[in-house]
C-alpha cells in the first residue's frame, strides 16, 4: 500500500513541475512579444516635371530635389524650372492622370518672370506621409494657357 502513495505523491509533483513549466514559459513569451519599432528612414525626393506628365506638347521643364525624414514628419524641397512662365505651382495628391487634391501651394515671387529656384518645407500629417511614401504625390505646374501645363511624380528614395 506504501509503495502505491508514493507513486501518486511522485506522479503529483511529476505534474505540479509541468503545470510549473507551462506557466512559466508563457509569462516570458508574453514578456518577449513587445512591439518593436521600425526604424526610422529617410528619403531623397525627386521629380522630372515636364509634358510627359499631362500629354501636351510643352517645351517647359522642372526639376524638384528634396528630402523626406520619417521621425520629423519634414519634408524639404527646392524646385528649378526653365522654358516656361509658370502662373501657379503645386504639390498635389492623387493618382497619375488625375486632377489630384490640393497639398500645398509654391509661391512665385510677385512679379517675376524669370526661372527662379523655389523652395520649401511641409510637416506632413499621418495621411500625407502615406500618400507620399505609396507615390500618390506630383508636382502640377499651371500656366494662363494650360491647366496643369507639365507635372510631374514624386519619387522616394531611402538613404
Amino acid at each position: 500500500m506504501r509503495g502505491v502513495k508514493g507513486q501518486g505523491f511522485t506522479l503529483f509533483k511529476i505534474g505540479v513541475f509541468w503545470m510549473i513549466m507551462v506557466f512559466g514559459s508563457c509569462k516570458k513569451q508574453s514578456e518577449t512579444n513587445q512591439k518593436i519599432k521600425p526604424p526610422v528612414r529617410s528619403y531623397v525626393v525627386t521629380a522630372r516635371v515636364d509634358k510627359k506628365g499631362t500629354n501636351t506638347d510643352s517645351e517647359g521643364k522642372a526639376v524638384l530635389k528634396g528630402k523626406y525624414d520619417e521621425g520629423s514628419k519634414l519634408l524639404s524641397y527646392s524646385l528649378e524650372y526653365e522654358t516656361i512662365v509658370p502662373d501657379q505651382i503645386s504639390l498635389r495628391n492623387g493618382v497619375k492622370g488625375s486632377k489630384g487634391t490640393l497639398i500645398q501651394e509654391i509661391k512665385l515671387p510677385a512679379g517675376s518672370t524669370n526661372p527662379v529656384p523655389l523652395s520649401g518645407t511641409i510637416v506632413l500629417t499621418p495621411l500625407q506621409e502615406r500618400n507620399l511614401l505609396k507615390g500618390y504625390w506630383f508636382v502640377a505646374i499651371n500656366t494662363l494657357q494650360r491647366s496643369p501645363e507639365i507635372s510631374g511624380v514624386l519619387t522616394l528614395k531611402q538613404i
